[in-house]
């Protein structure tokens, strides 16, 4: 039963915002500390999910939160027609912790896609007219406009929508033989996009083999390597963008969600030498990289730089893979568990949206997605009291769950 707060939260939502989130779930978050996040009525639960991999250094996290008070009684936003300090102080950071190159701030997931697409597209025309198709792959997500729809392998994502944009060929993730196929028979592809963890695919992870041969076809048929850590970077991982870890260094790479945490800010971080592609006009946002939200990722960034965080990282995500393998080996109805850092994923023998609704009830944020894969990701400062928390109730649920007929 919902409380009266919660009732006229509702109402108001059904009455003056459009419904295409459905029926949310039944909590309004009023306020957050650390791994813990408070309702409407002041119920207490254990943030497992961070706002799709969003908050990374949890909530009131006191370094981000001076320096976002402190940016906020100094200035916001001045457009991109002036130079900007925190702007230039964040590229300087994702270079260091990525690869040297350029960054450009944007305001979302997509929107860094999007420029990736015409980076991409431009890149390839520079060789020739007809080189523009960009390969993705099945079980992706890349986004919510025309571009992103159109490079993500998903018919739910795209249908109603049509025509999409054209220009993309879809192939098998994981598959070494046919992206080595395509490439070789196709002249008109300039670049490859990949998740190298599909988060909305289900926590799919590339193998070394898959990711090391996208770069270097790529680098052979004259491609353009692009990897998505839109969900993946900022040390989510265990460090501090997944592809390090597959011994690759890819032509770009796009950023979101954790970059800001919890301020709306994107970024597409390429190689030096793509610079010269975005010419003057070629391509722009009103409010992308503005000083507040660049003074988020300056804040975010330089705790990423501290290797005790993302020690603790990975550290944190092999004690609960352990946890959750152990539970496996006692329920059947866990299929597998997979994941790096504190990204993870466990496939369920049934669909798993029930499971994380009772989980809410209980006051445990898990999340469900590709409809039998239950998400982790809880803040990068999660600690393991929290963690224990929150296990303590998901193996409690699943056990009970599982044991019904």
């Amino acid at each position: 039963m919902t409380s009266r707060k919660l009732n006229s939260i509702i109402d108001d939502d059904k009455k003056y915002l459009f419904q295409n989130y459905g029926d949310r779930l039944p909590v309004c978050f009023v306020r957050g500390e650390g791994a813990y996040l408070y309702d409407q009525d002041d119920a207490r639960y254990i943030d497992f999910f961070s706002g799709i991999a969003v908050t990374s250094l949890g909530h009131g996290f006191p370094a981000f939160s001076r320096r976002l008070h402190a940016q906020l009684d100094r200035i916001i936003h001045t457009s991109n027609w002036f130079y900007n300090r925190e702007q230039a102080a964040a590229a300087r950071l994702v270079s260091g912790l990525a690869f040297k190159g350029r960054t450009l701030f944007v305001n979302s997931g997509t929107e860094a896609n999007e420029a990736a697409i015409k980076l991409a597209r431009k890149w390839g025309q520079e060789t020739a007219p007809e080189k523009f198709e960009i390969i993705s792959f099945e079980g992706s997500f890349h986004g919510r406009t025309f571009g992103g729809m159109a490079a993500t392998a998903q018919e739910k994502i795209r249908k109603g929508f049509g025509p999409m944009l054209p220009g993309f060929r879809y192939l098998p993730f994981n598959d070494v033989g046919a992206l080595e196929k395509e490439l070789a028979g196709n002249p008109r592809v300039c670049a490859v996009i990949t998740e190298l963890i599909q988060g909305e695919g289900g926590i799919r992870i590339a193998s070394r083999d898959f990711a090391q041969s996208i770069v270097s076809l790529c680098t052979k048929h004259g491609a353009l390597s692009i990897i998505d850590e839109v969900q993946t970077g900022v040390g989510r991982t265990g460090t501090p963008f997944v592809y390090q870890q597959f011994g690759i260094k890819p032509s770009a790479i796009t950023l979101a969600k954790g970059l800001g945490g919890g301020i709306p800010v994107g970024a597409l971080h390429a190689r030096d030498e793509l610079m010269r592609l975005f010419e003057k006009g070629s391509h722009g946002t009103t409010f992308g990289g503005n000083h507040f939200a660049c003074a988020a990722v300056e804040a975010v960034m330089k705790e990423l730089m501290k290797p005790a965080l993302l020690k603790k990282v990975a550290e944190q995500g092999k004690y609960i893979m352990k946890r959750v393998n152990a539970l496996k080996s006692r329920i059947p109805a866990i299929r597998e568990v997979r994941g790096l850092g504190l990204h993870i994923g466990i496939e369920l023998s049934m669909p798993g949206a029930d499971i994380a609704k009772k989980a809410l009830e209980r006051g445990l944020i898990i999340n469900c997605t590709a409809d039998r894969v239950i998400r982790i990701m809880p803040p990068l400062t999660i600690t393991r009291k929290a963690i224990d928390e929150g296990l303590a109730i998901f193996e409690k649920l699943l056990a009970q769950e599982c044991a019904r007929p």
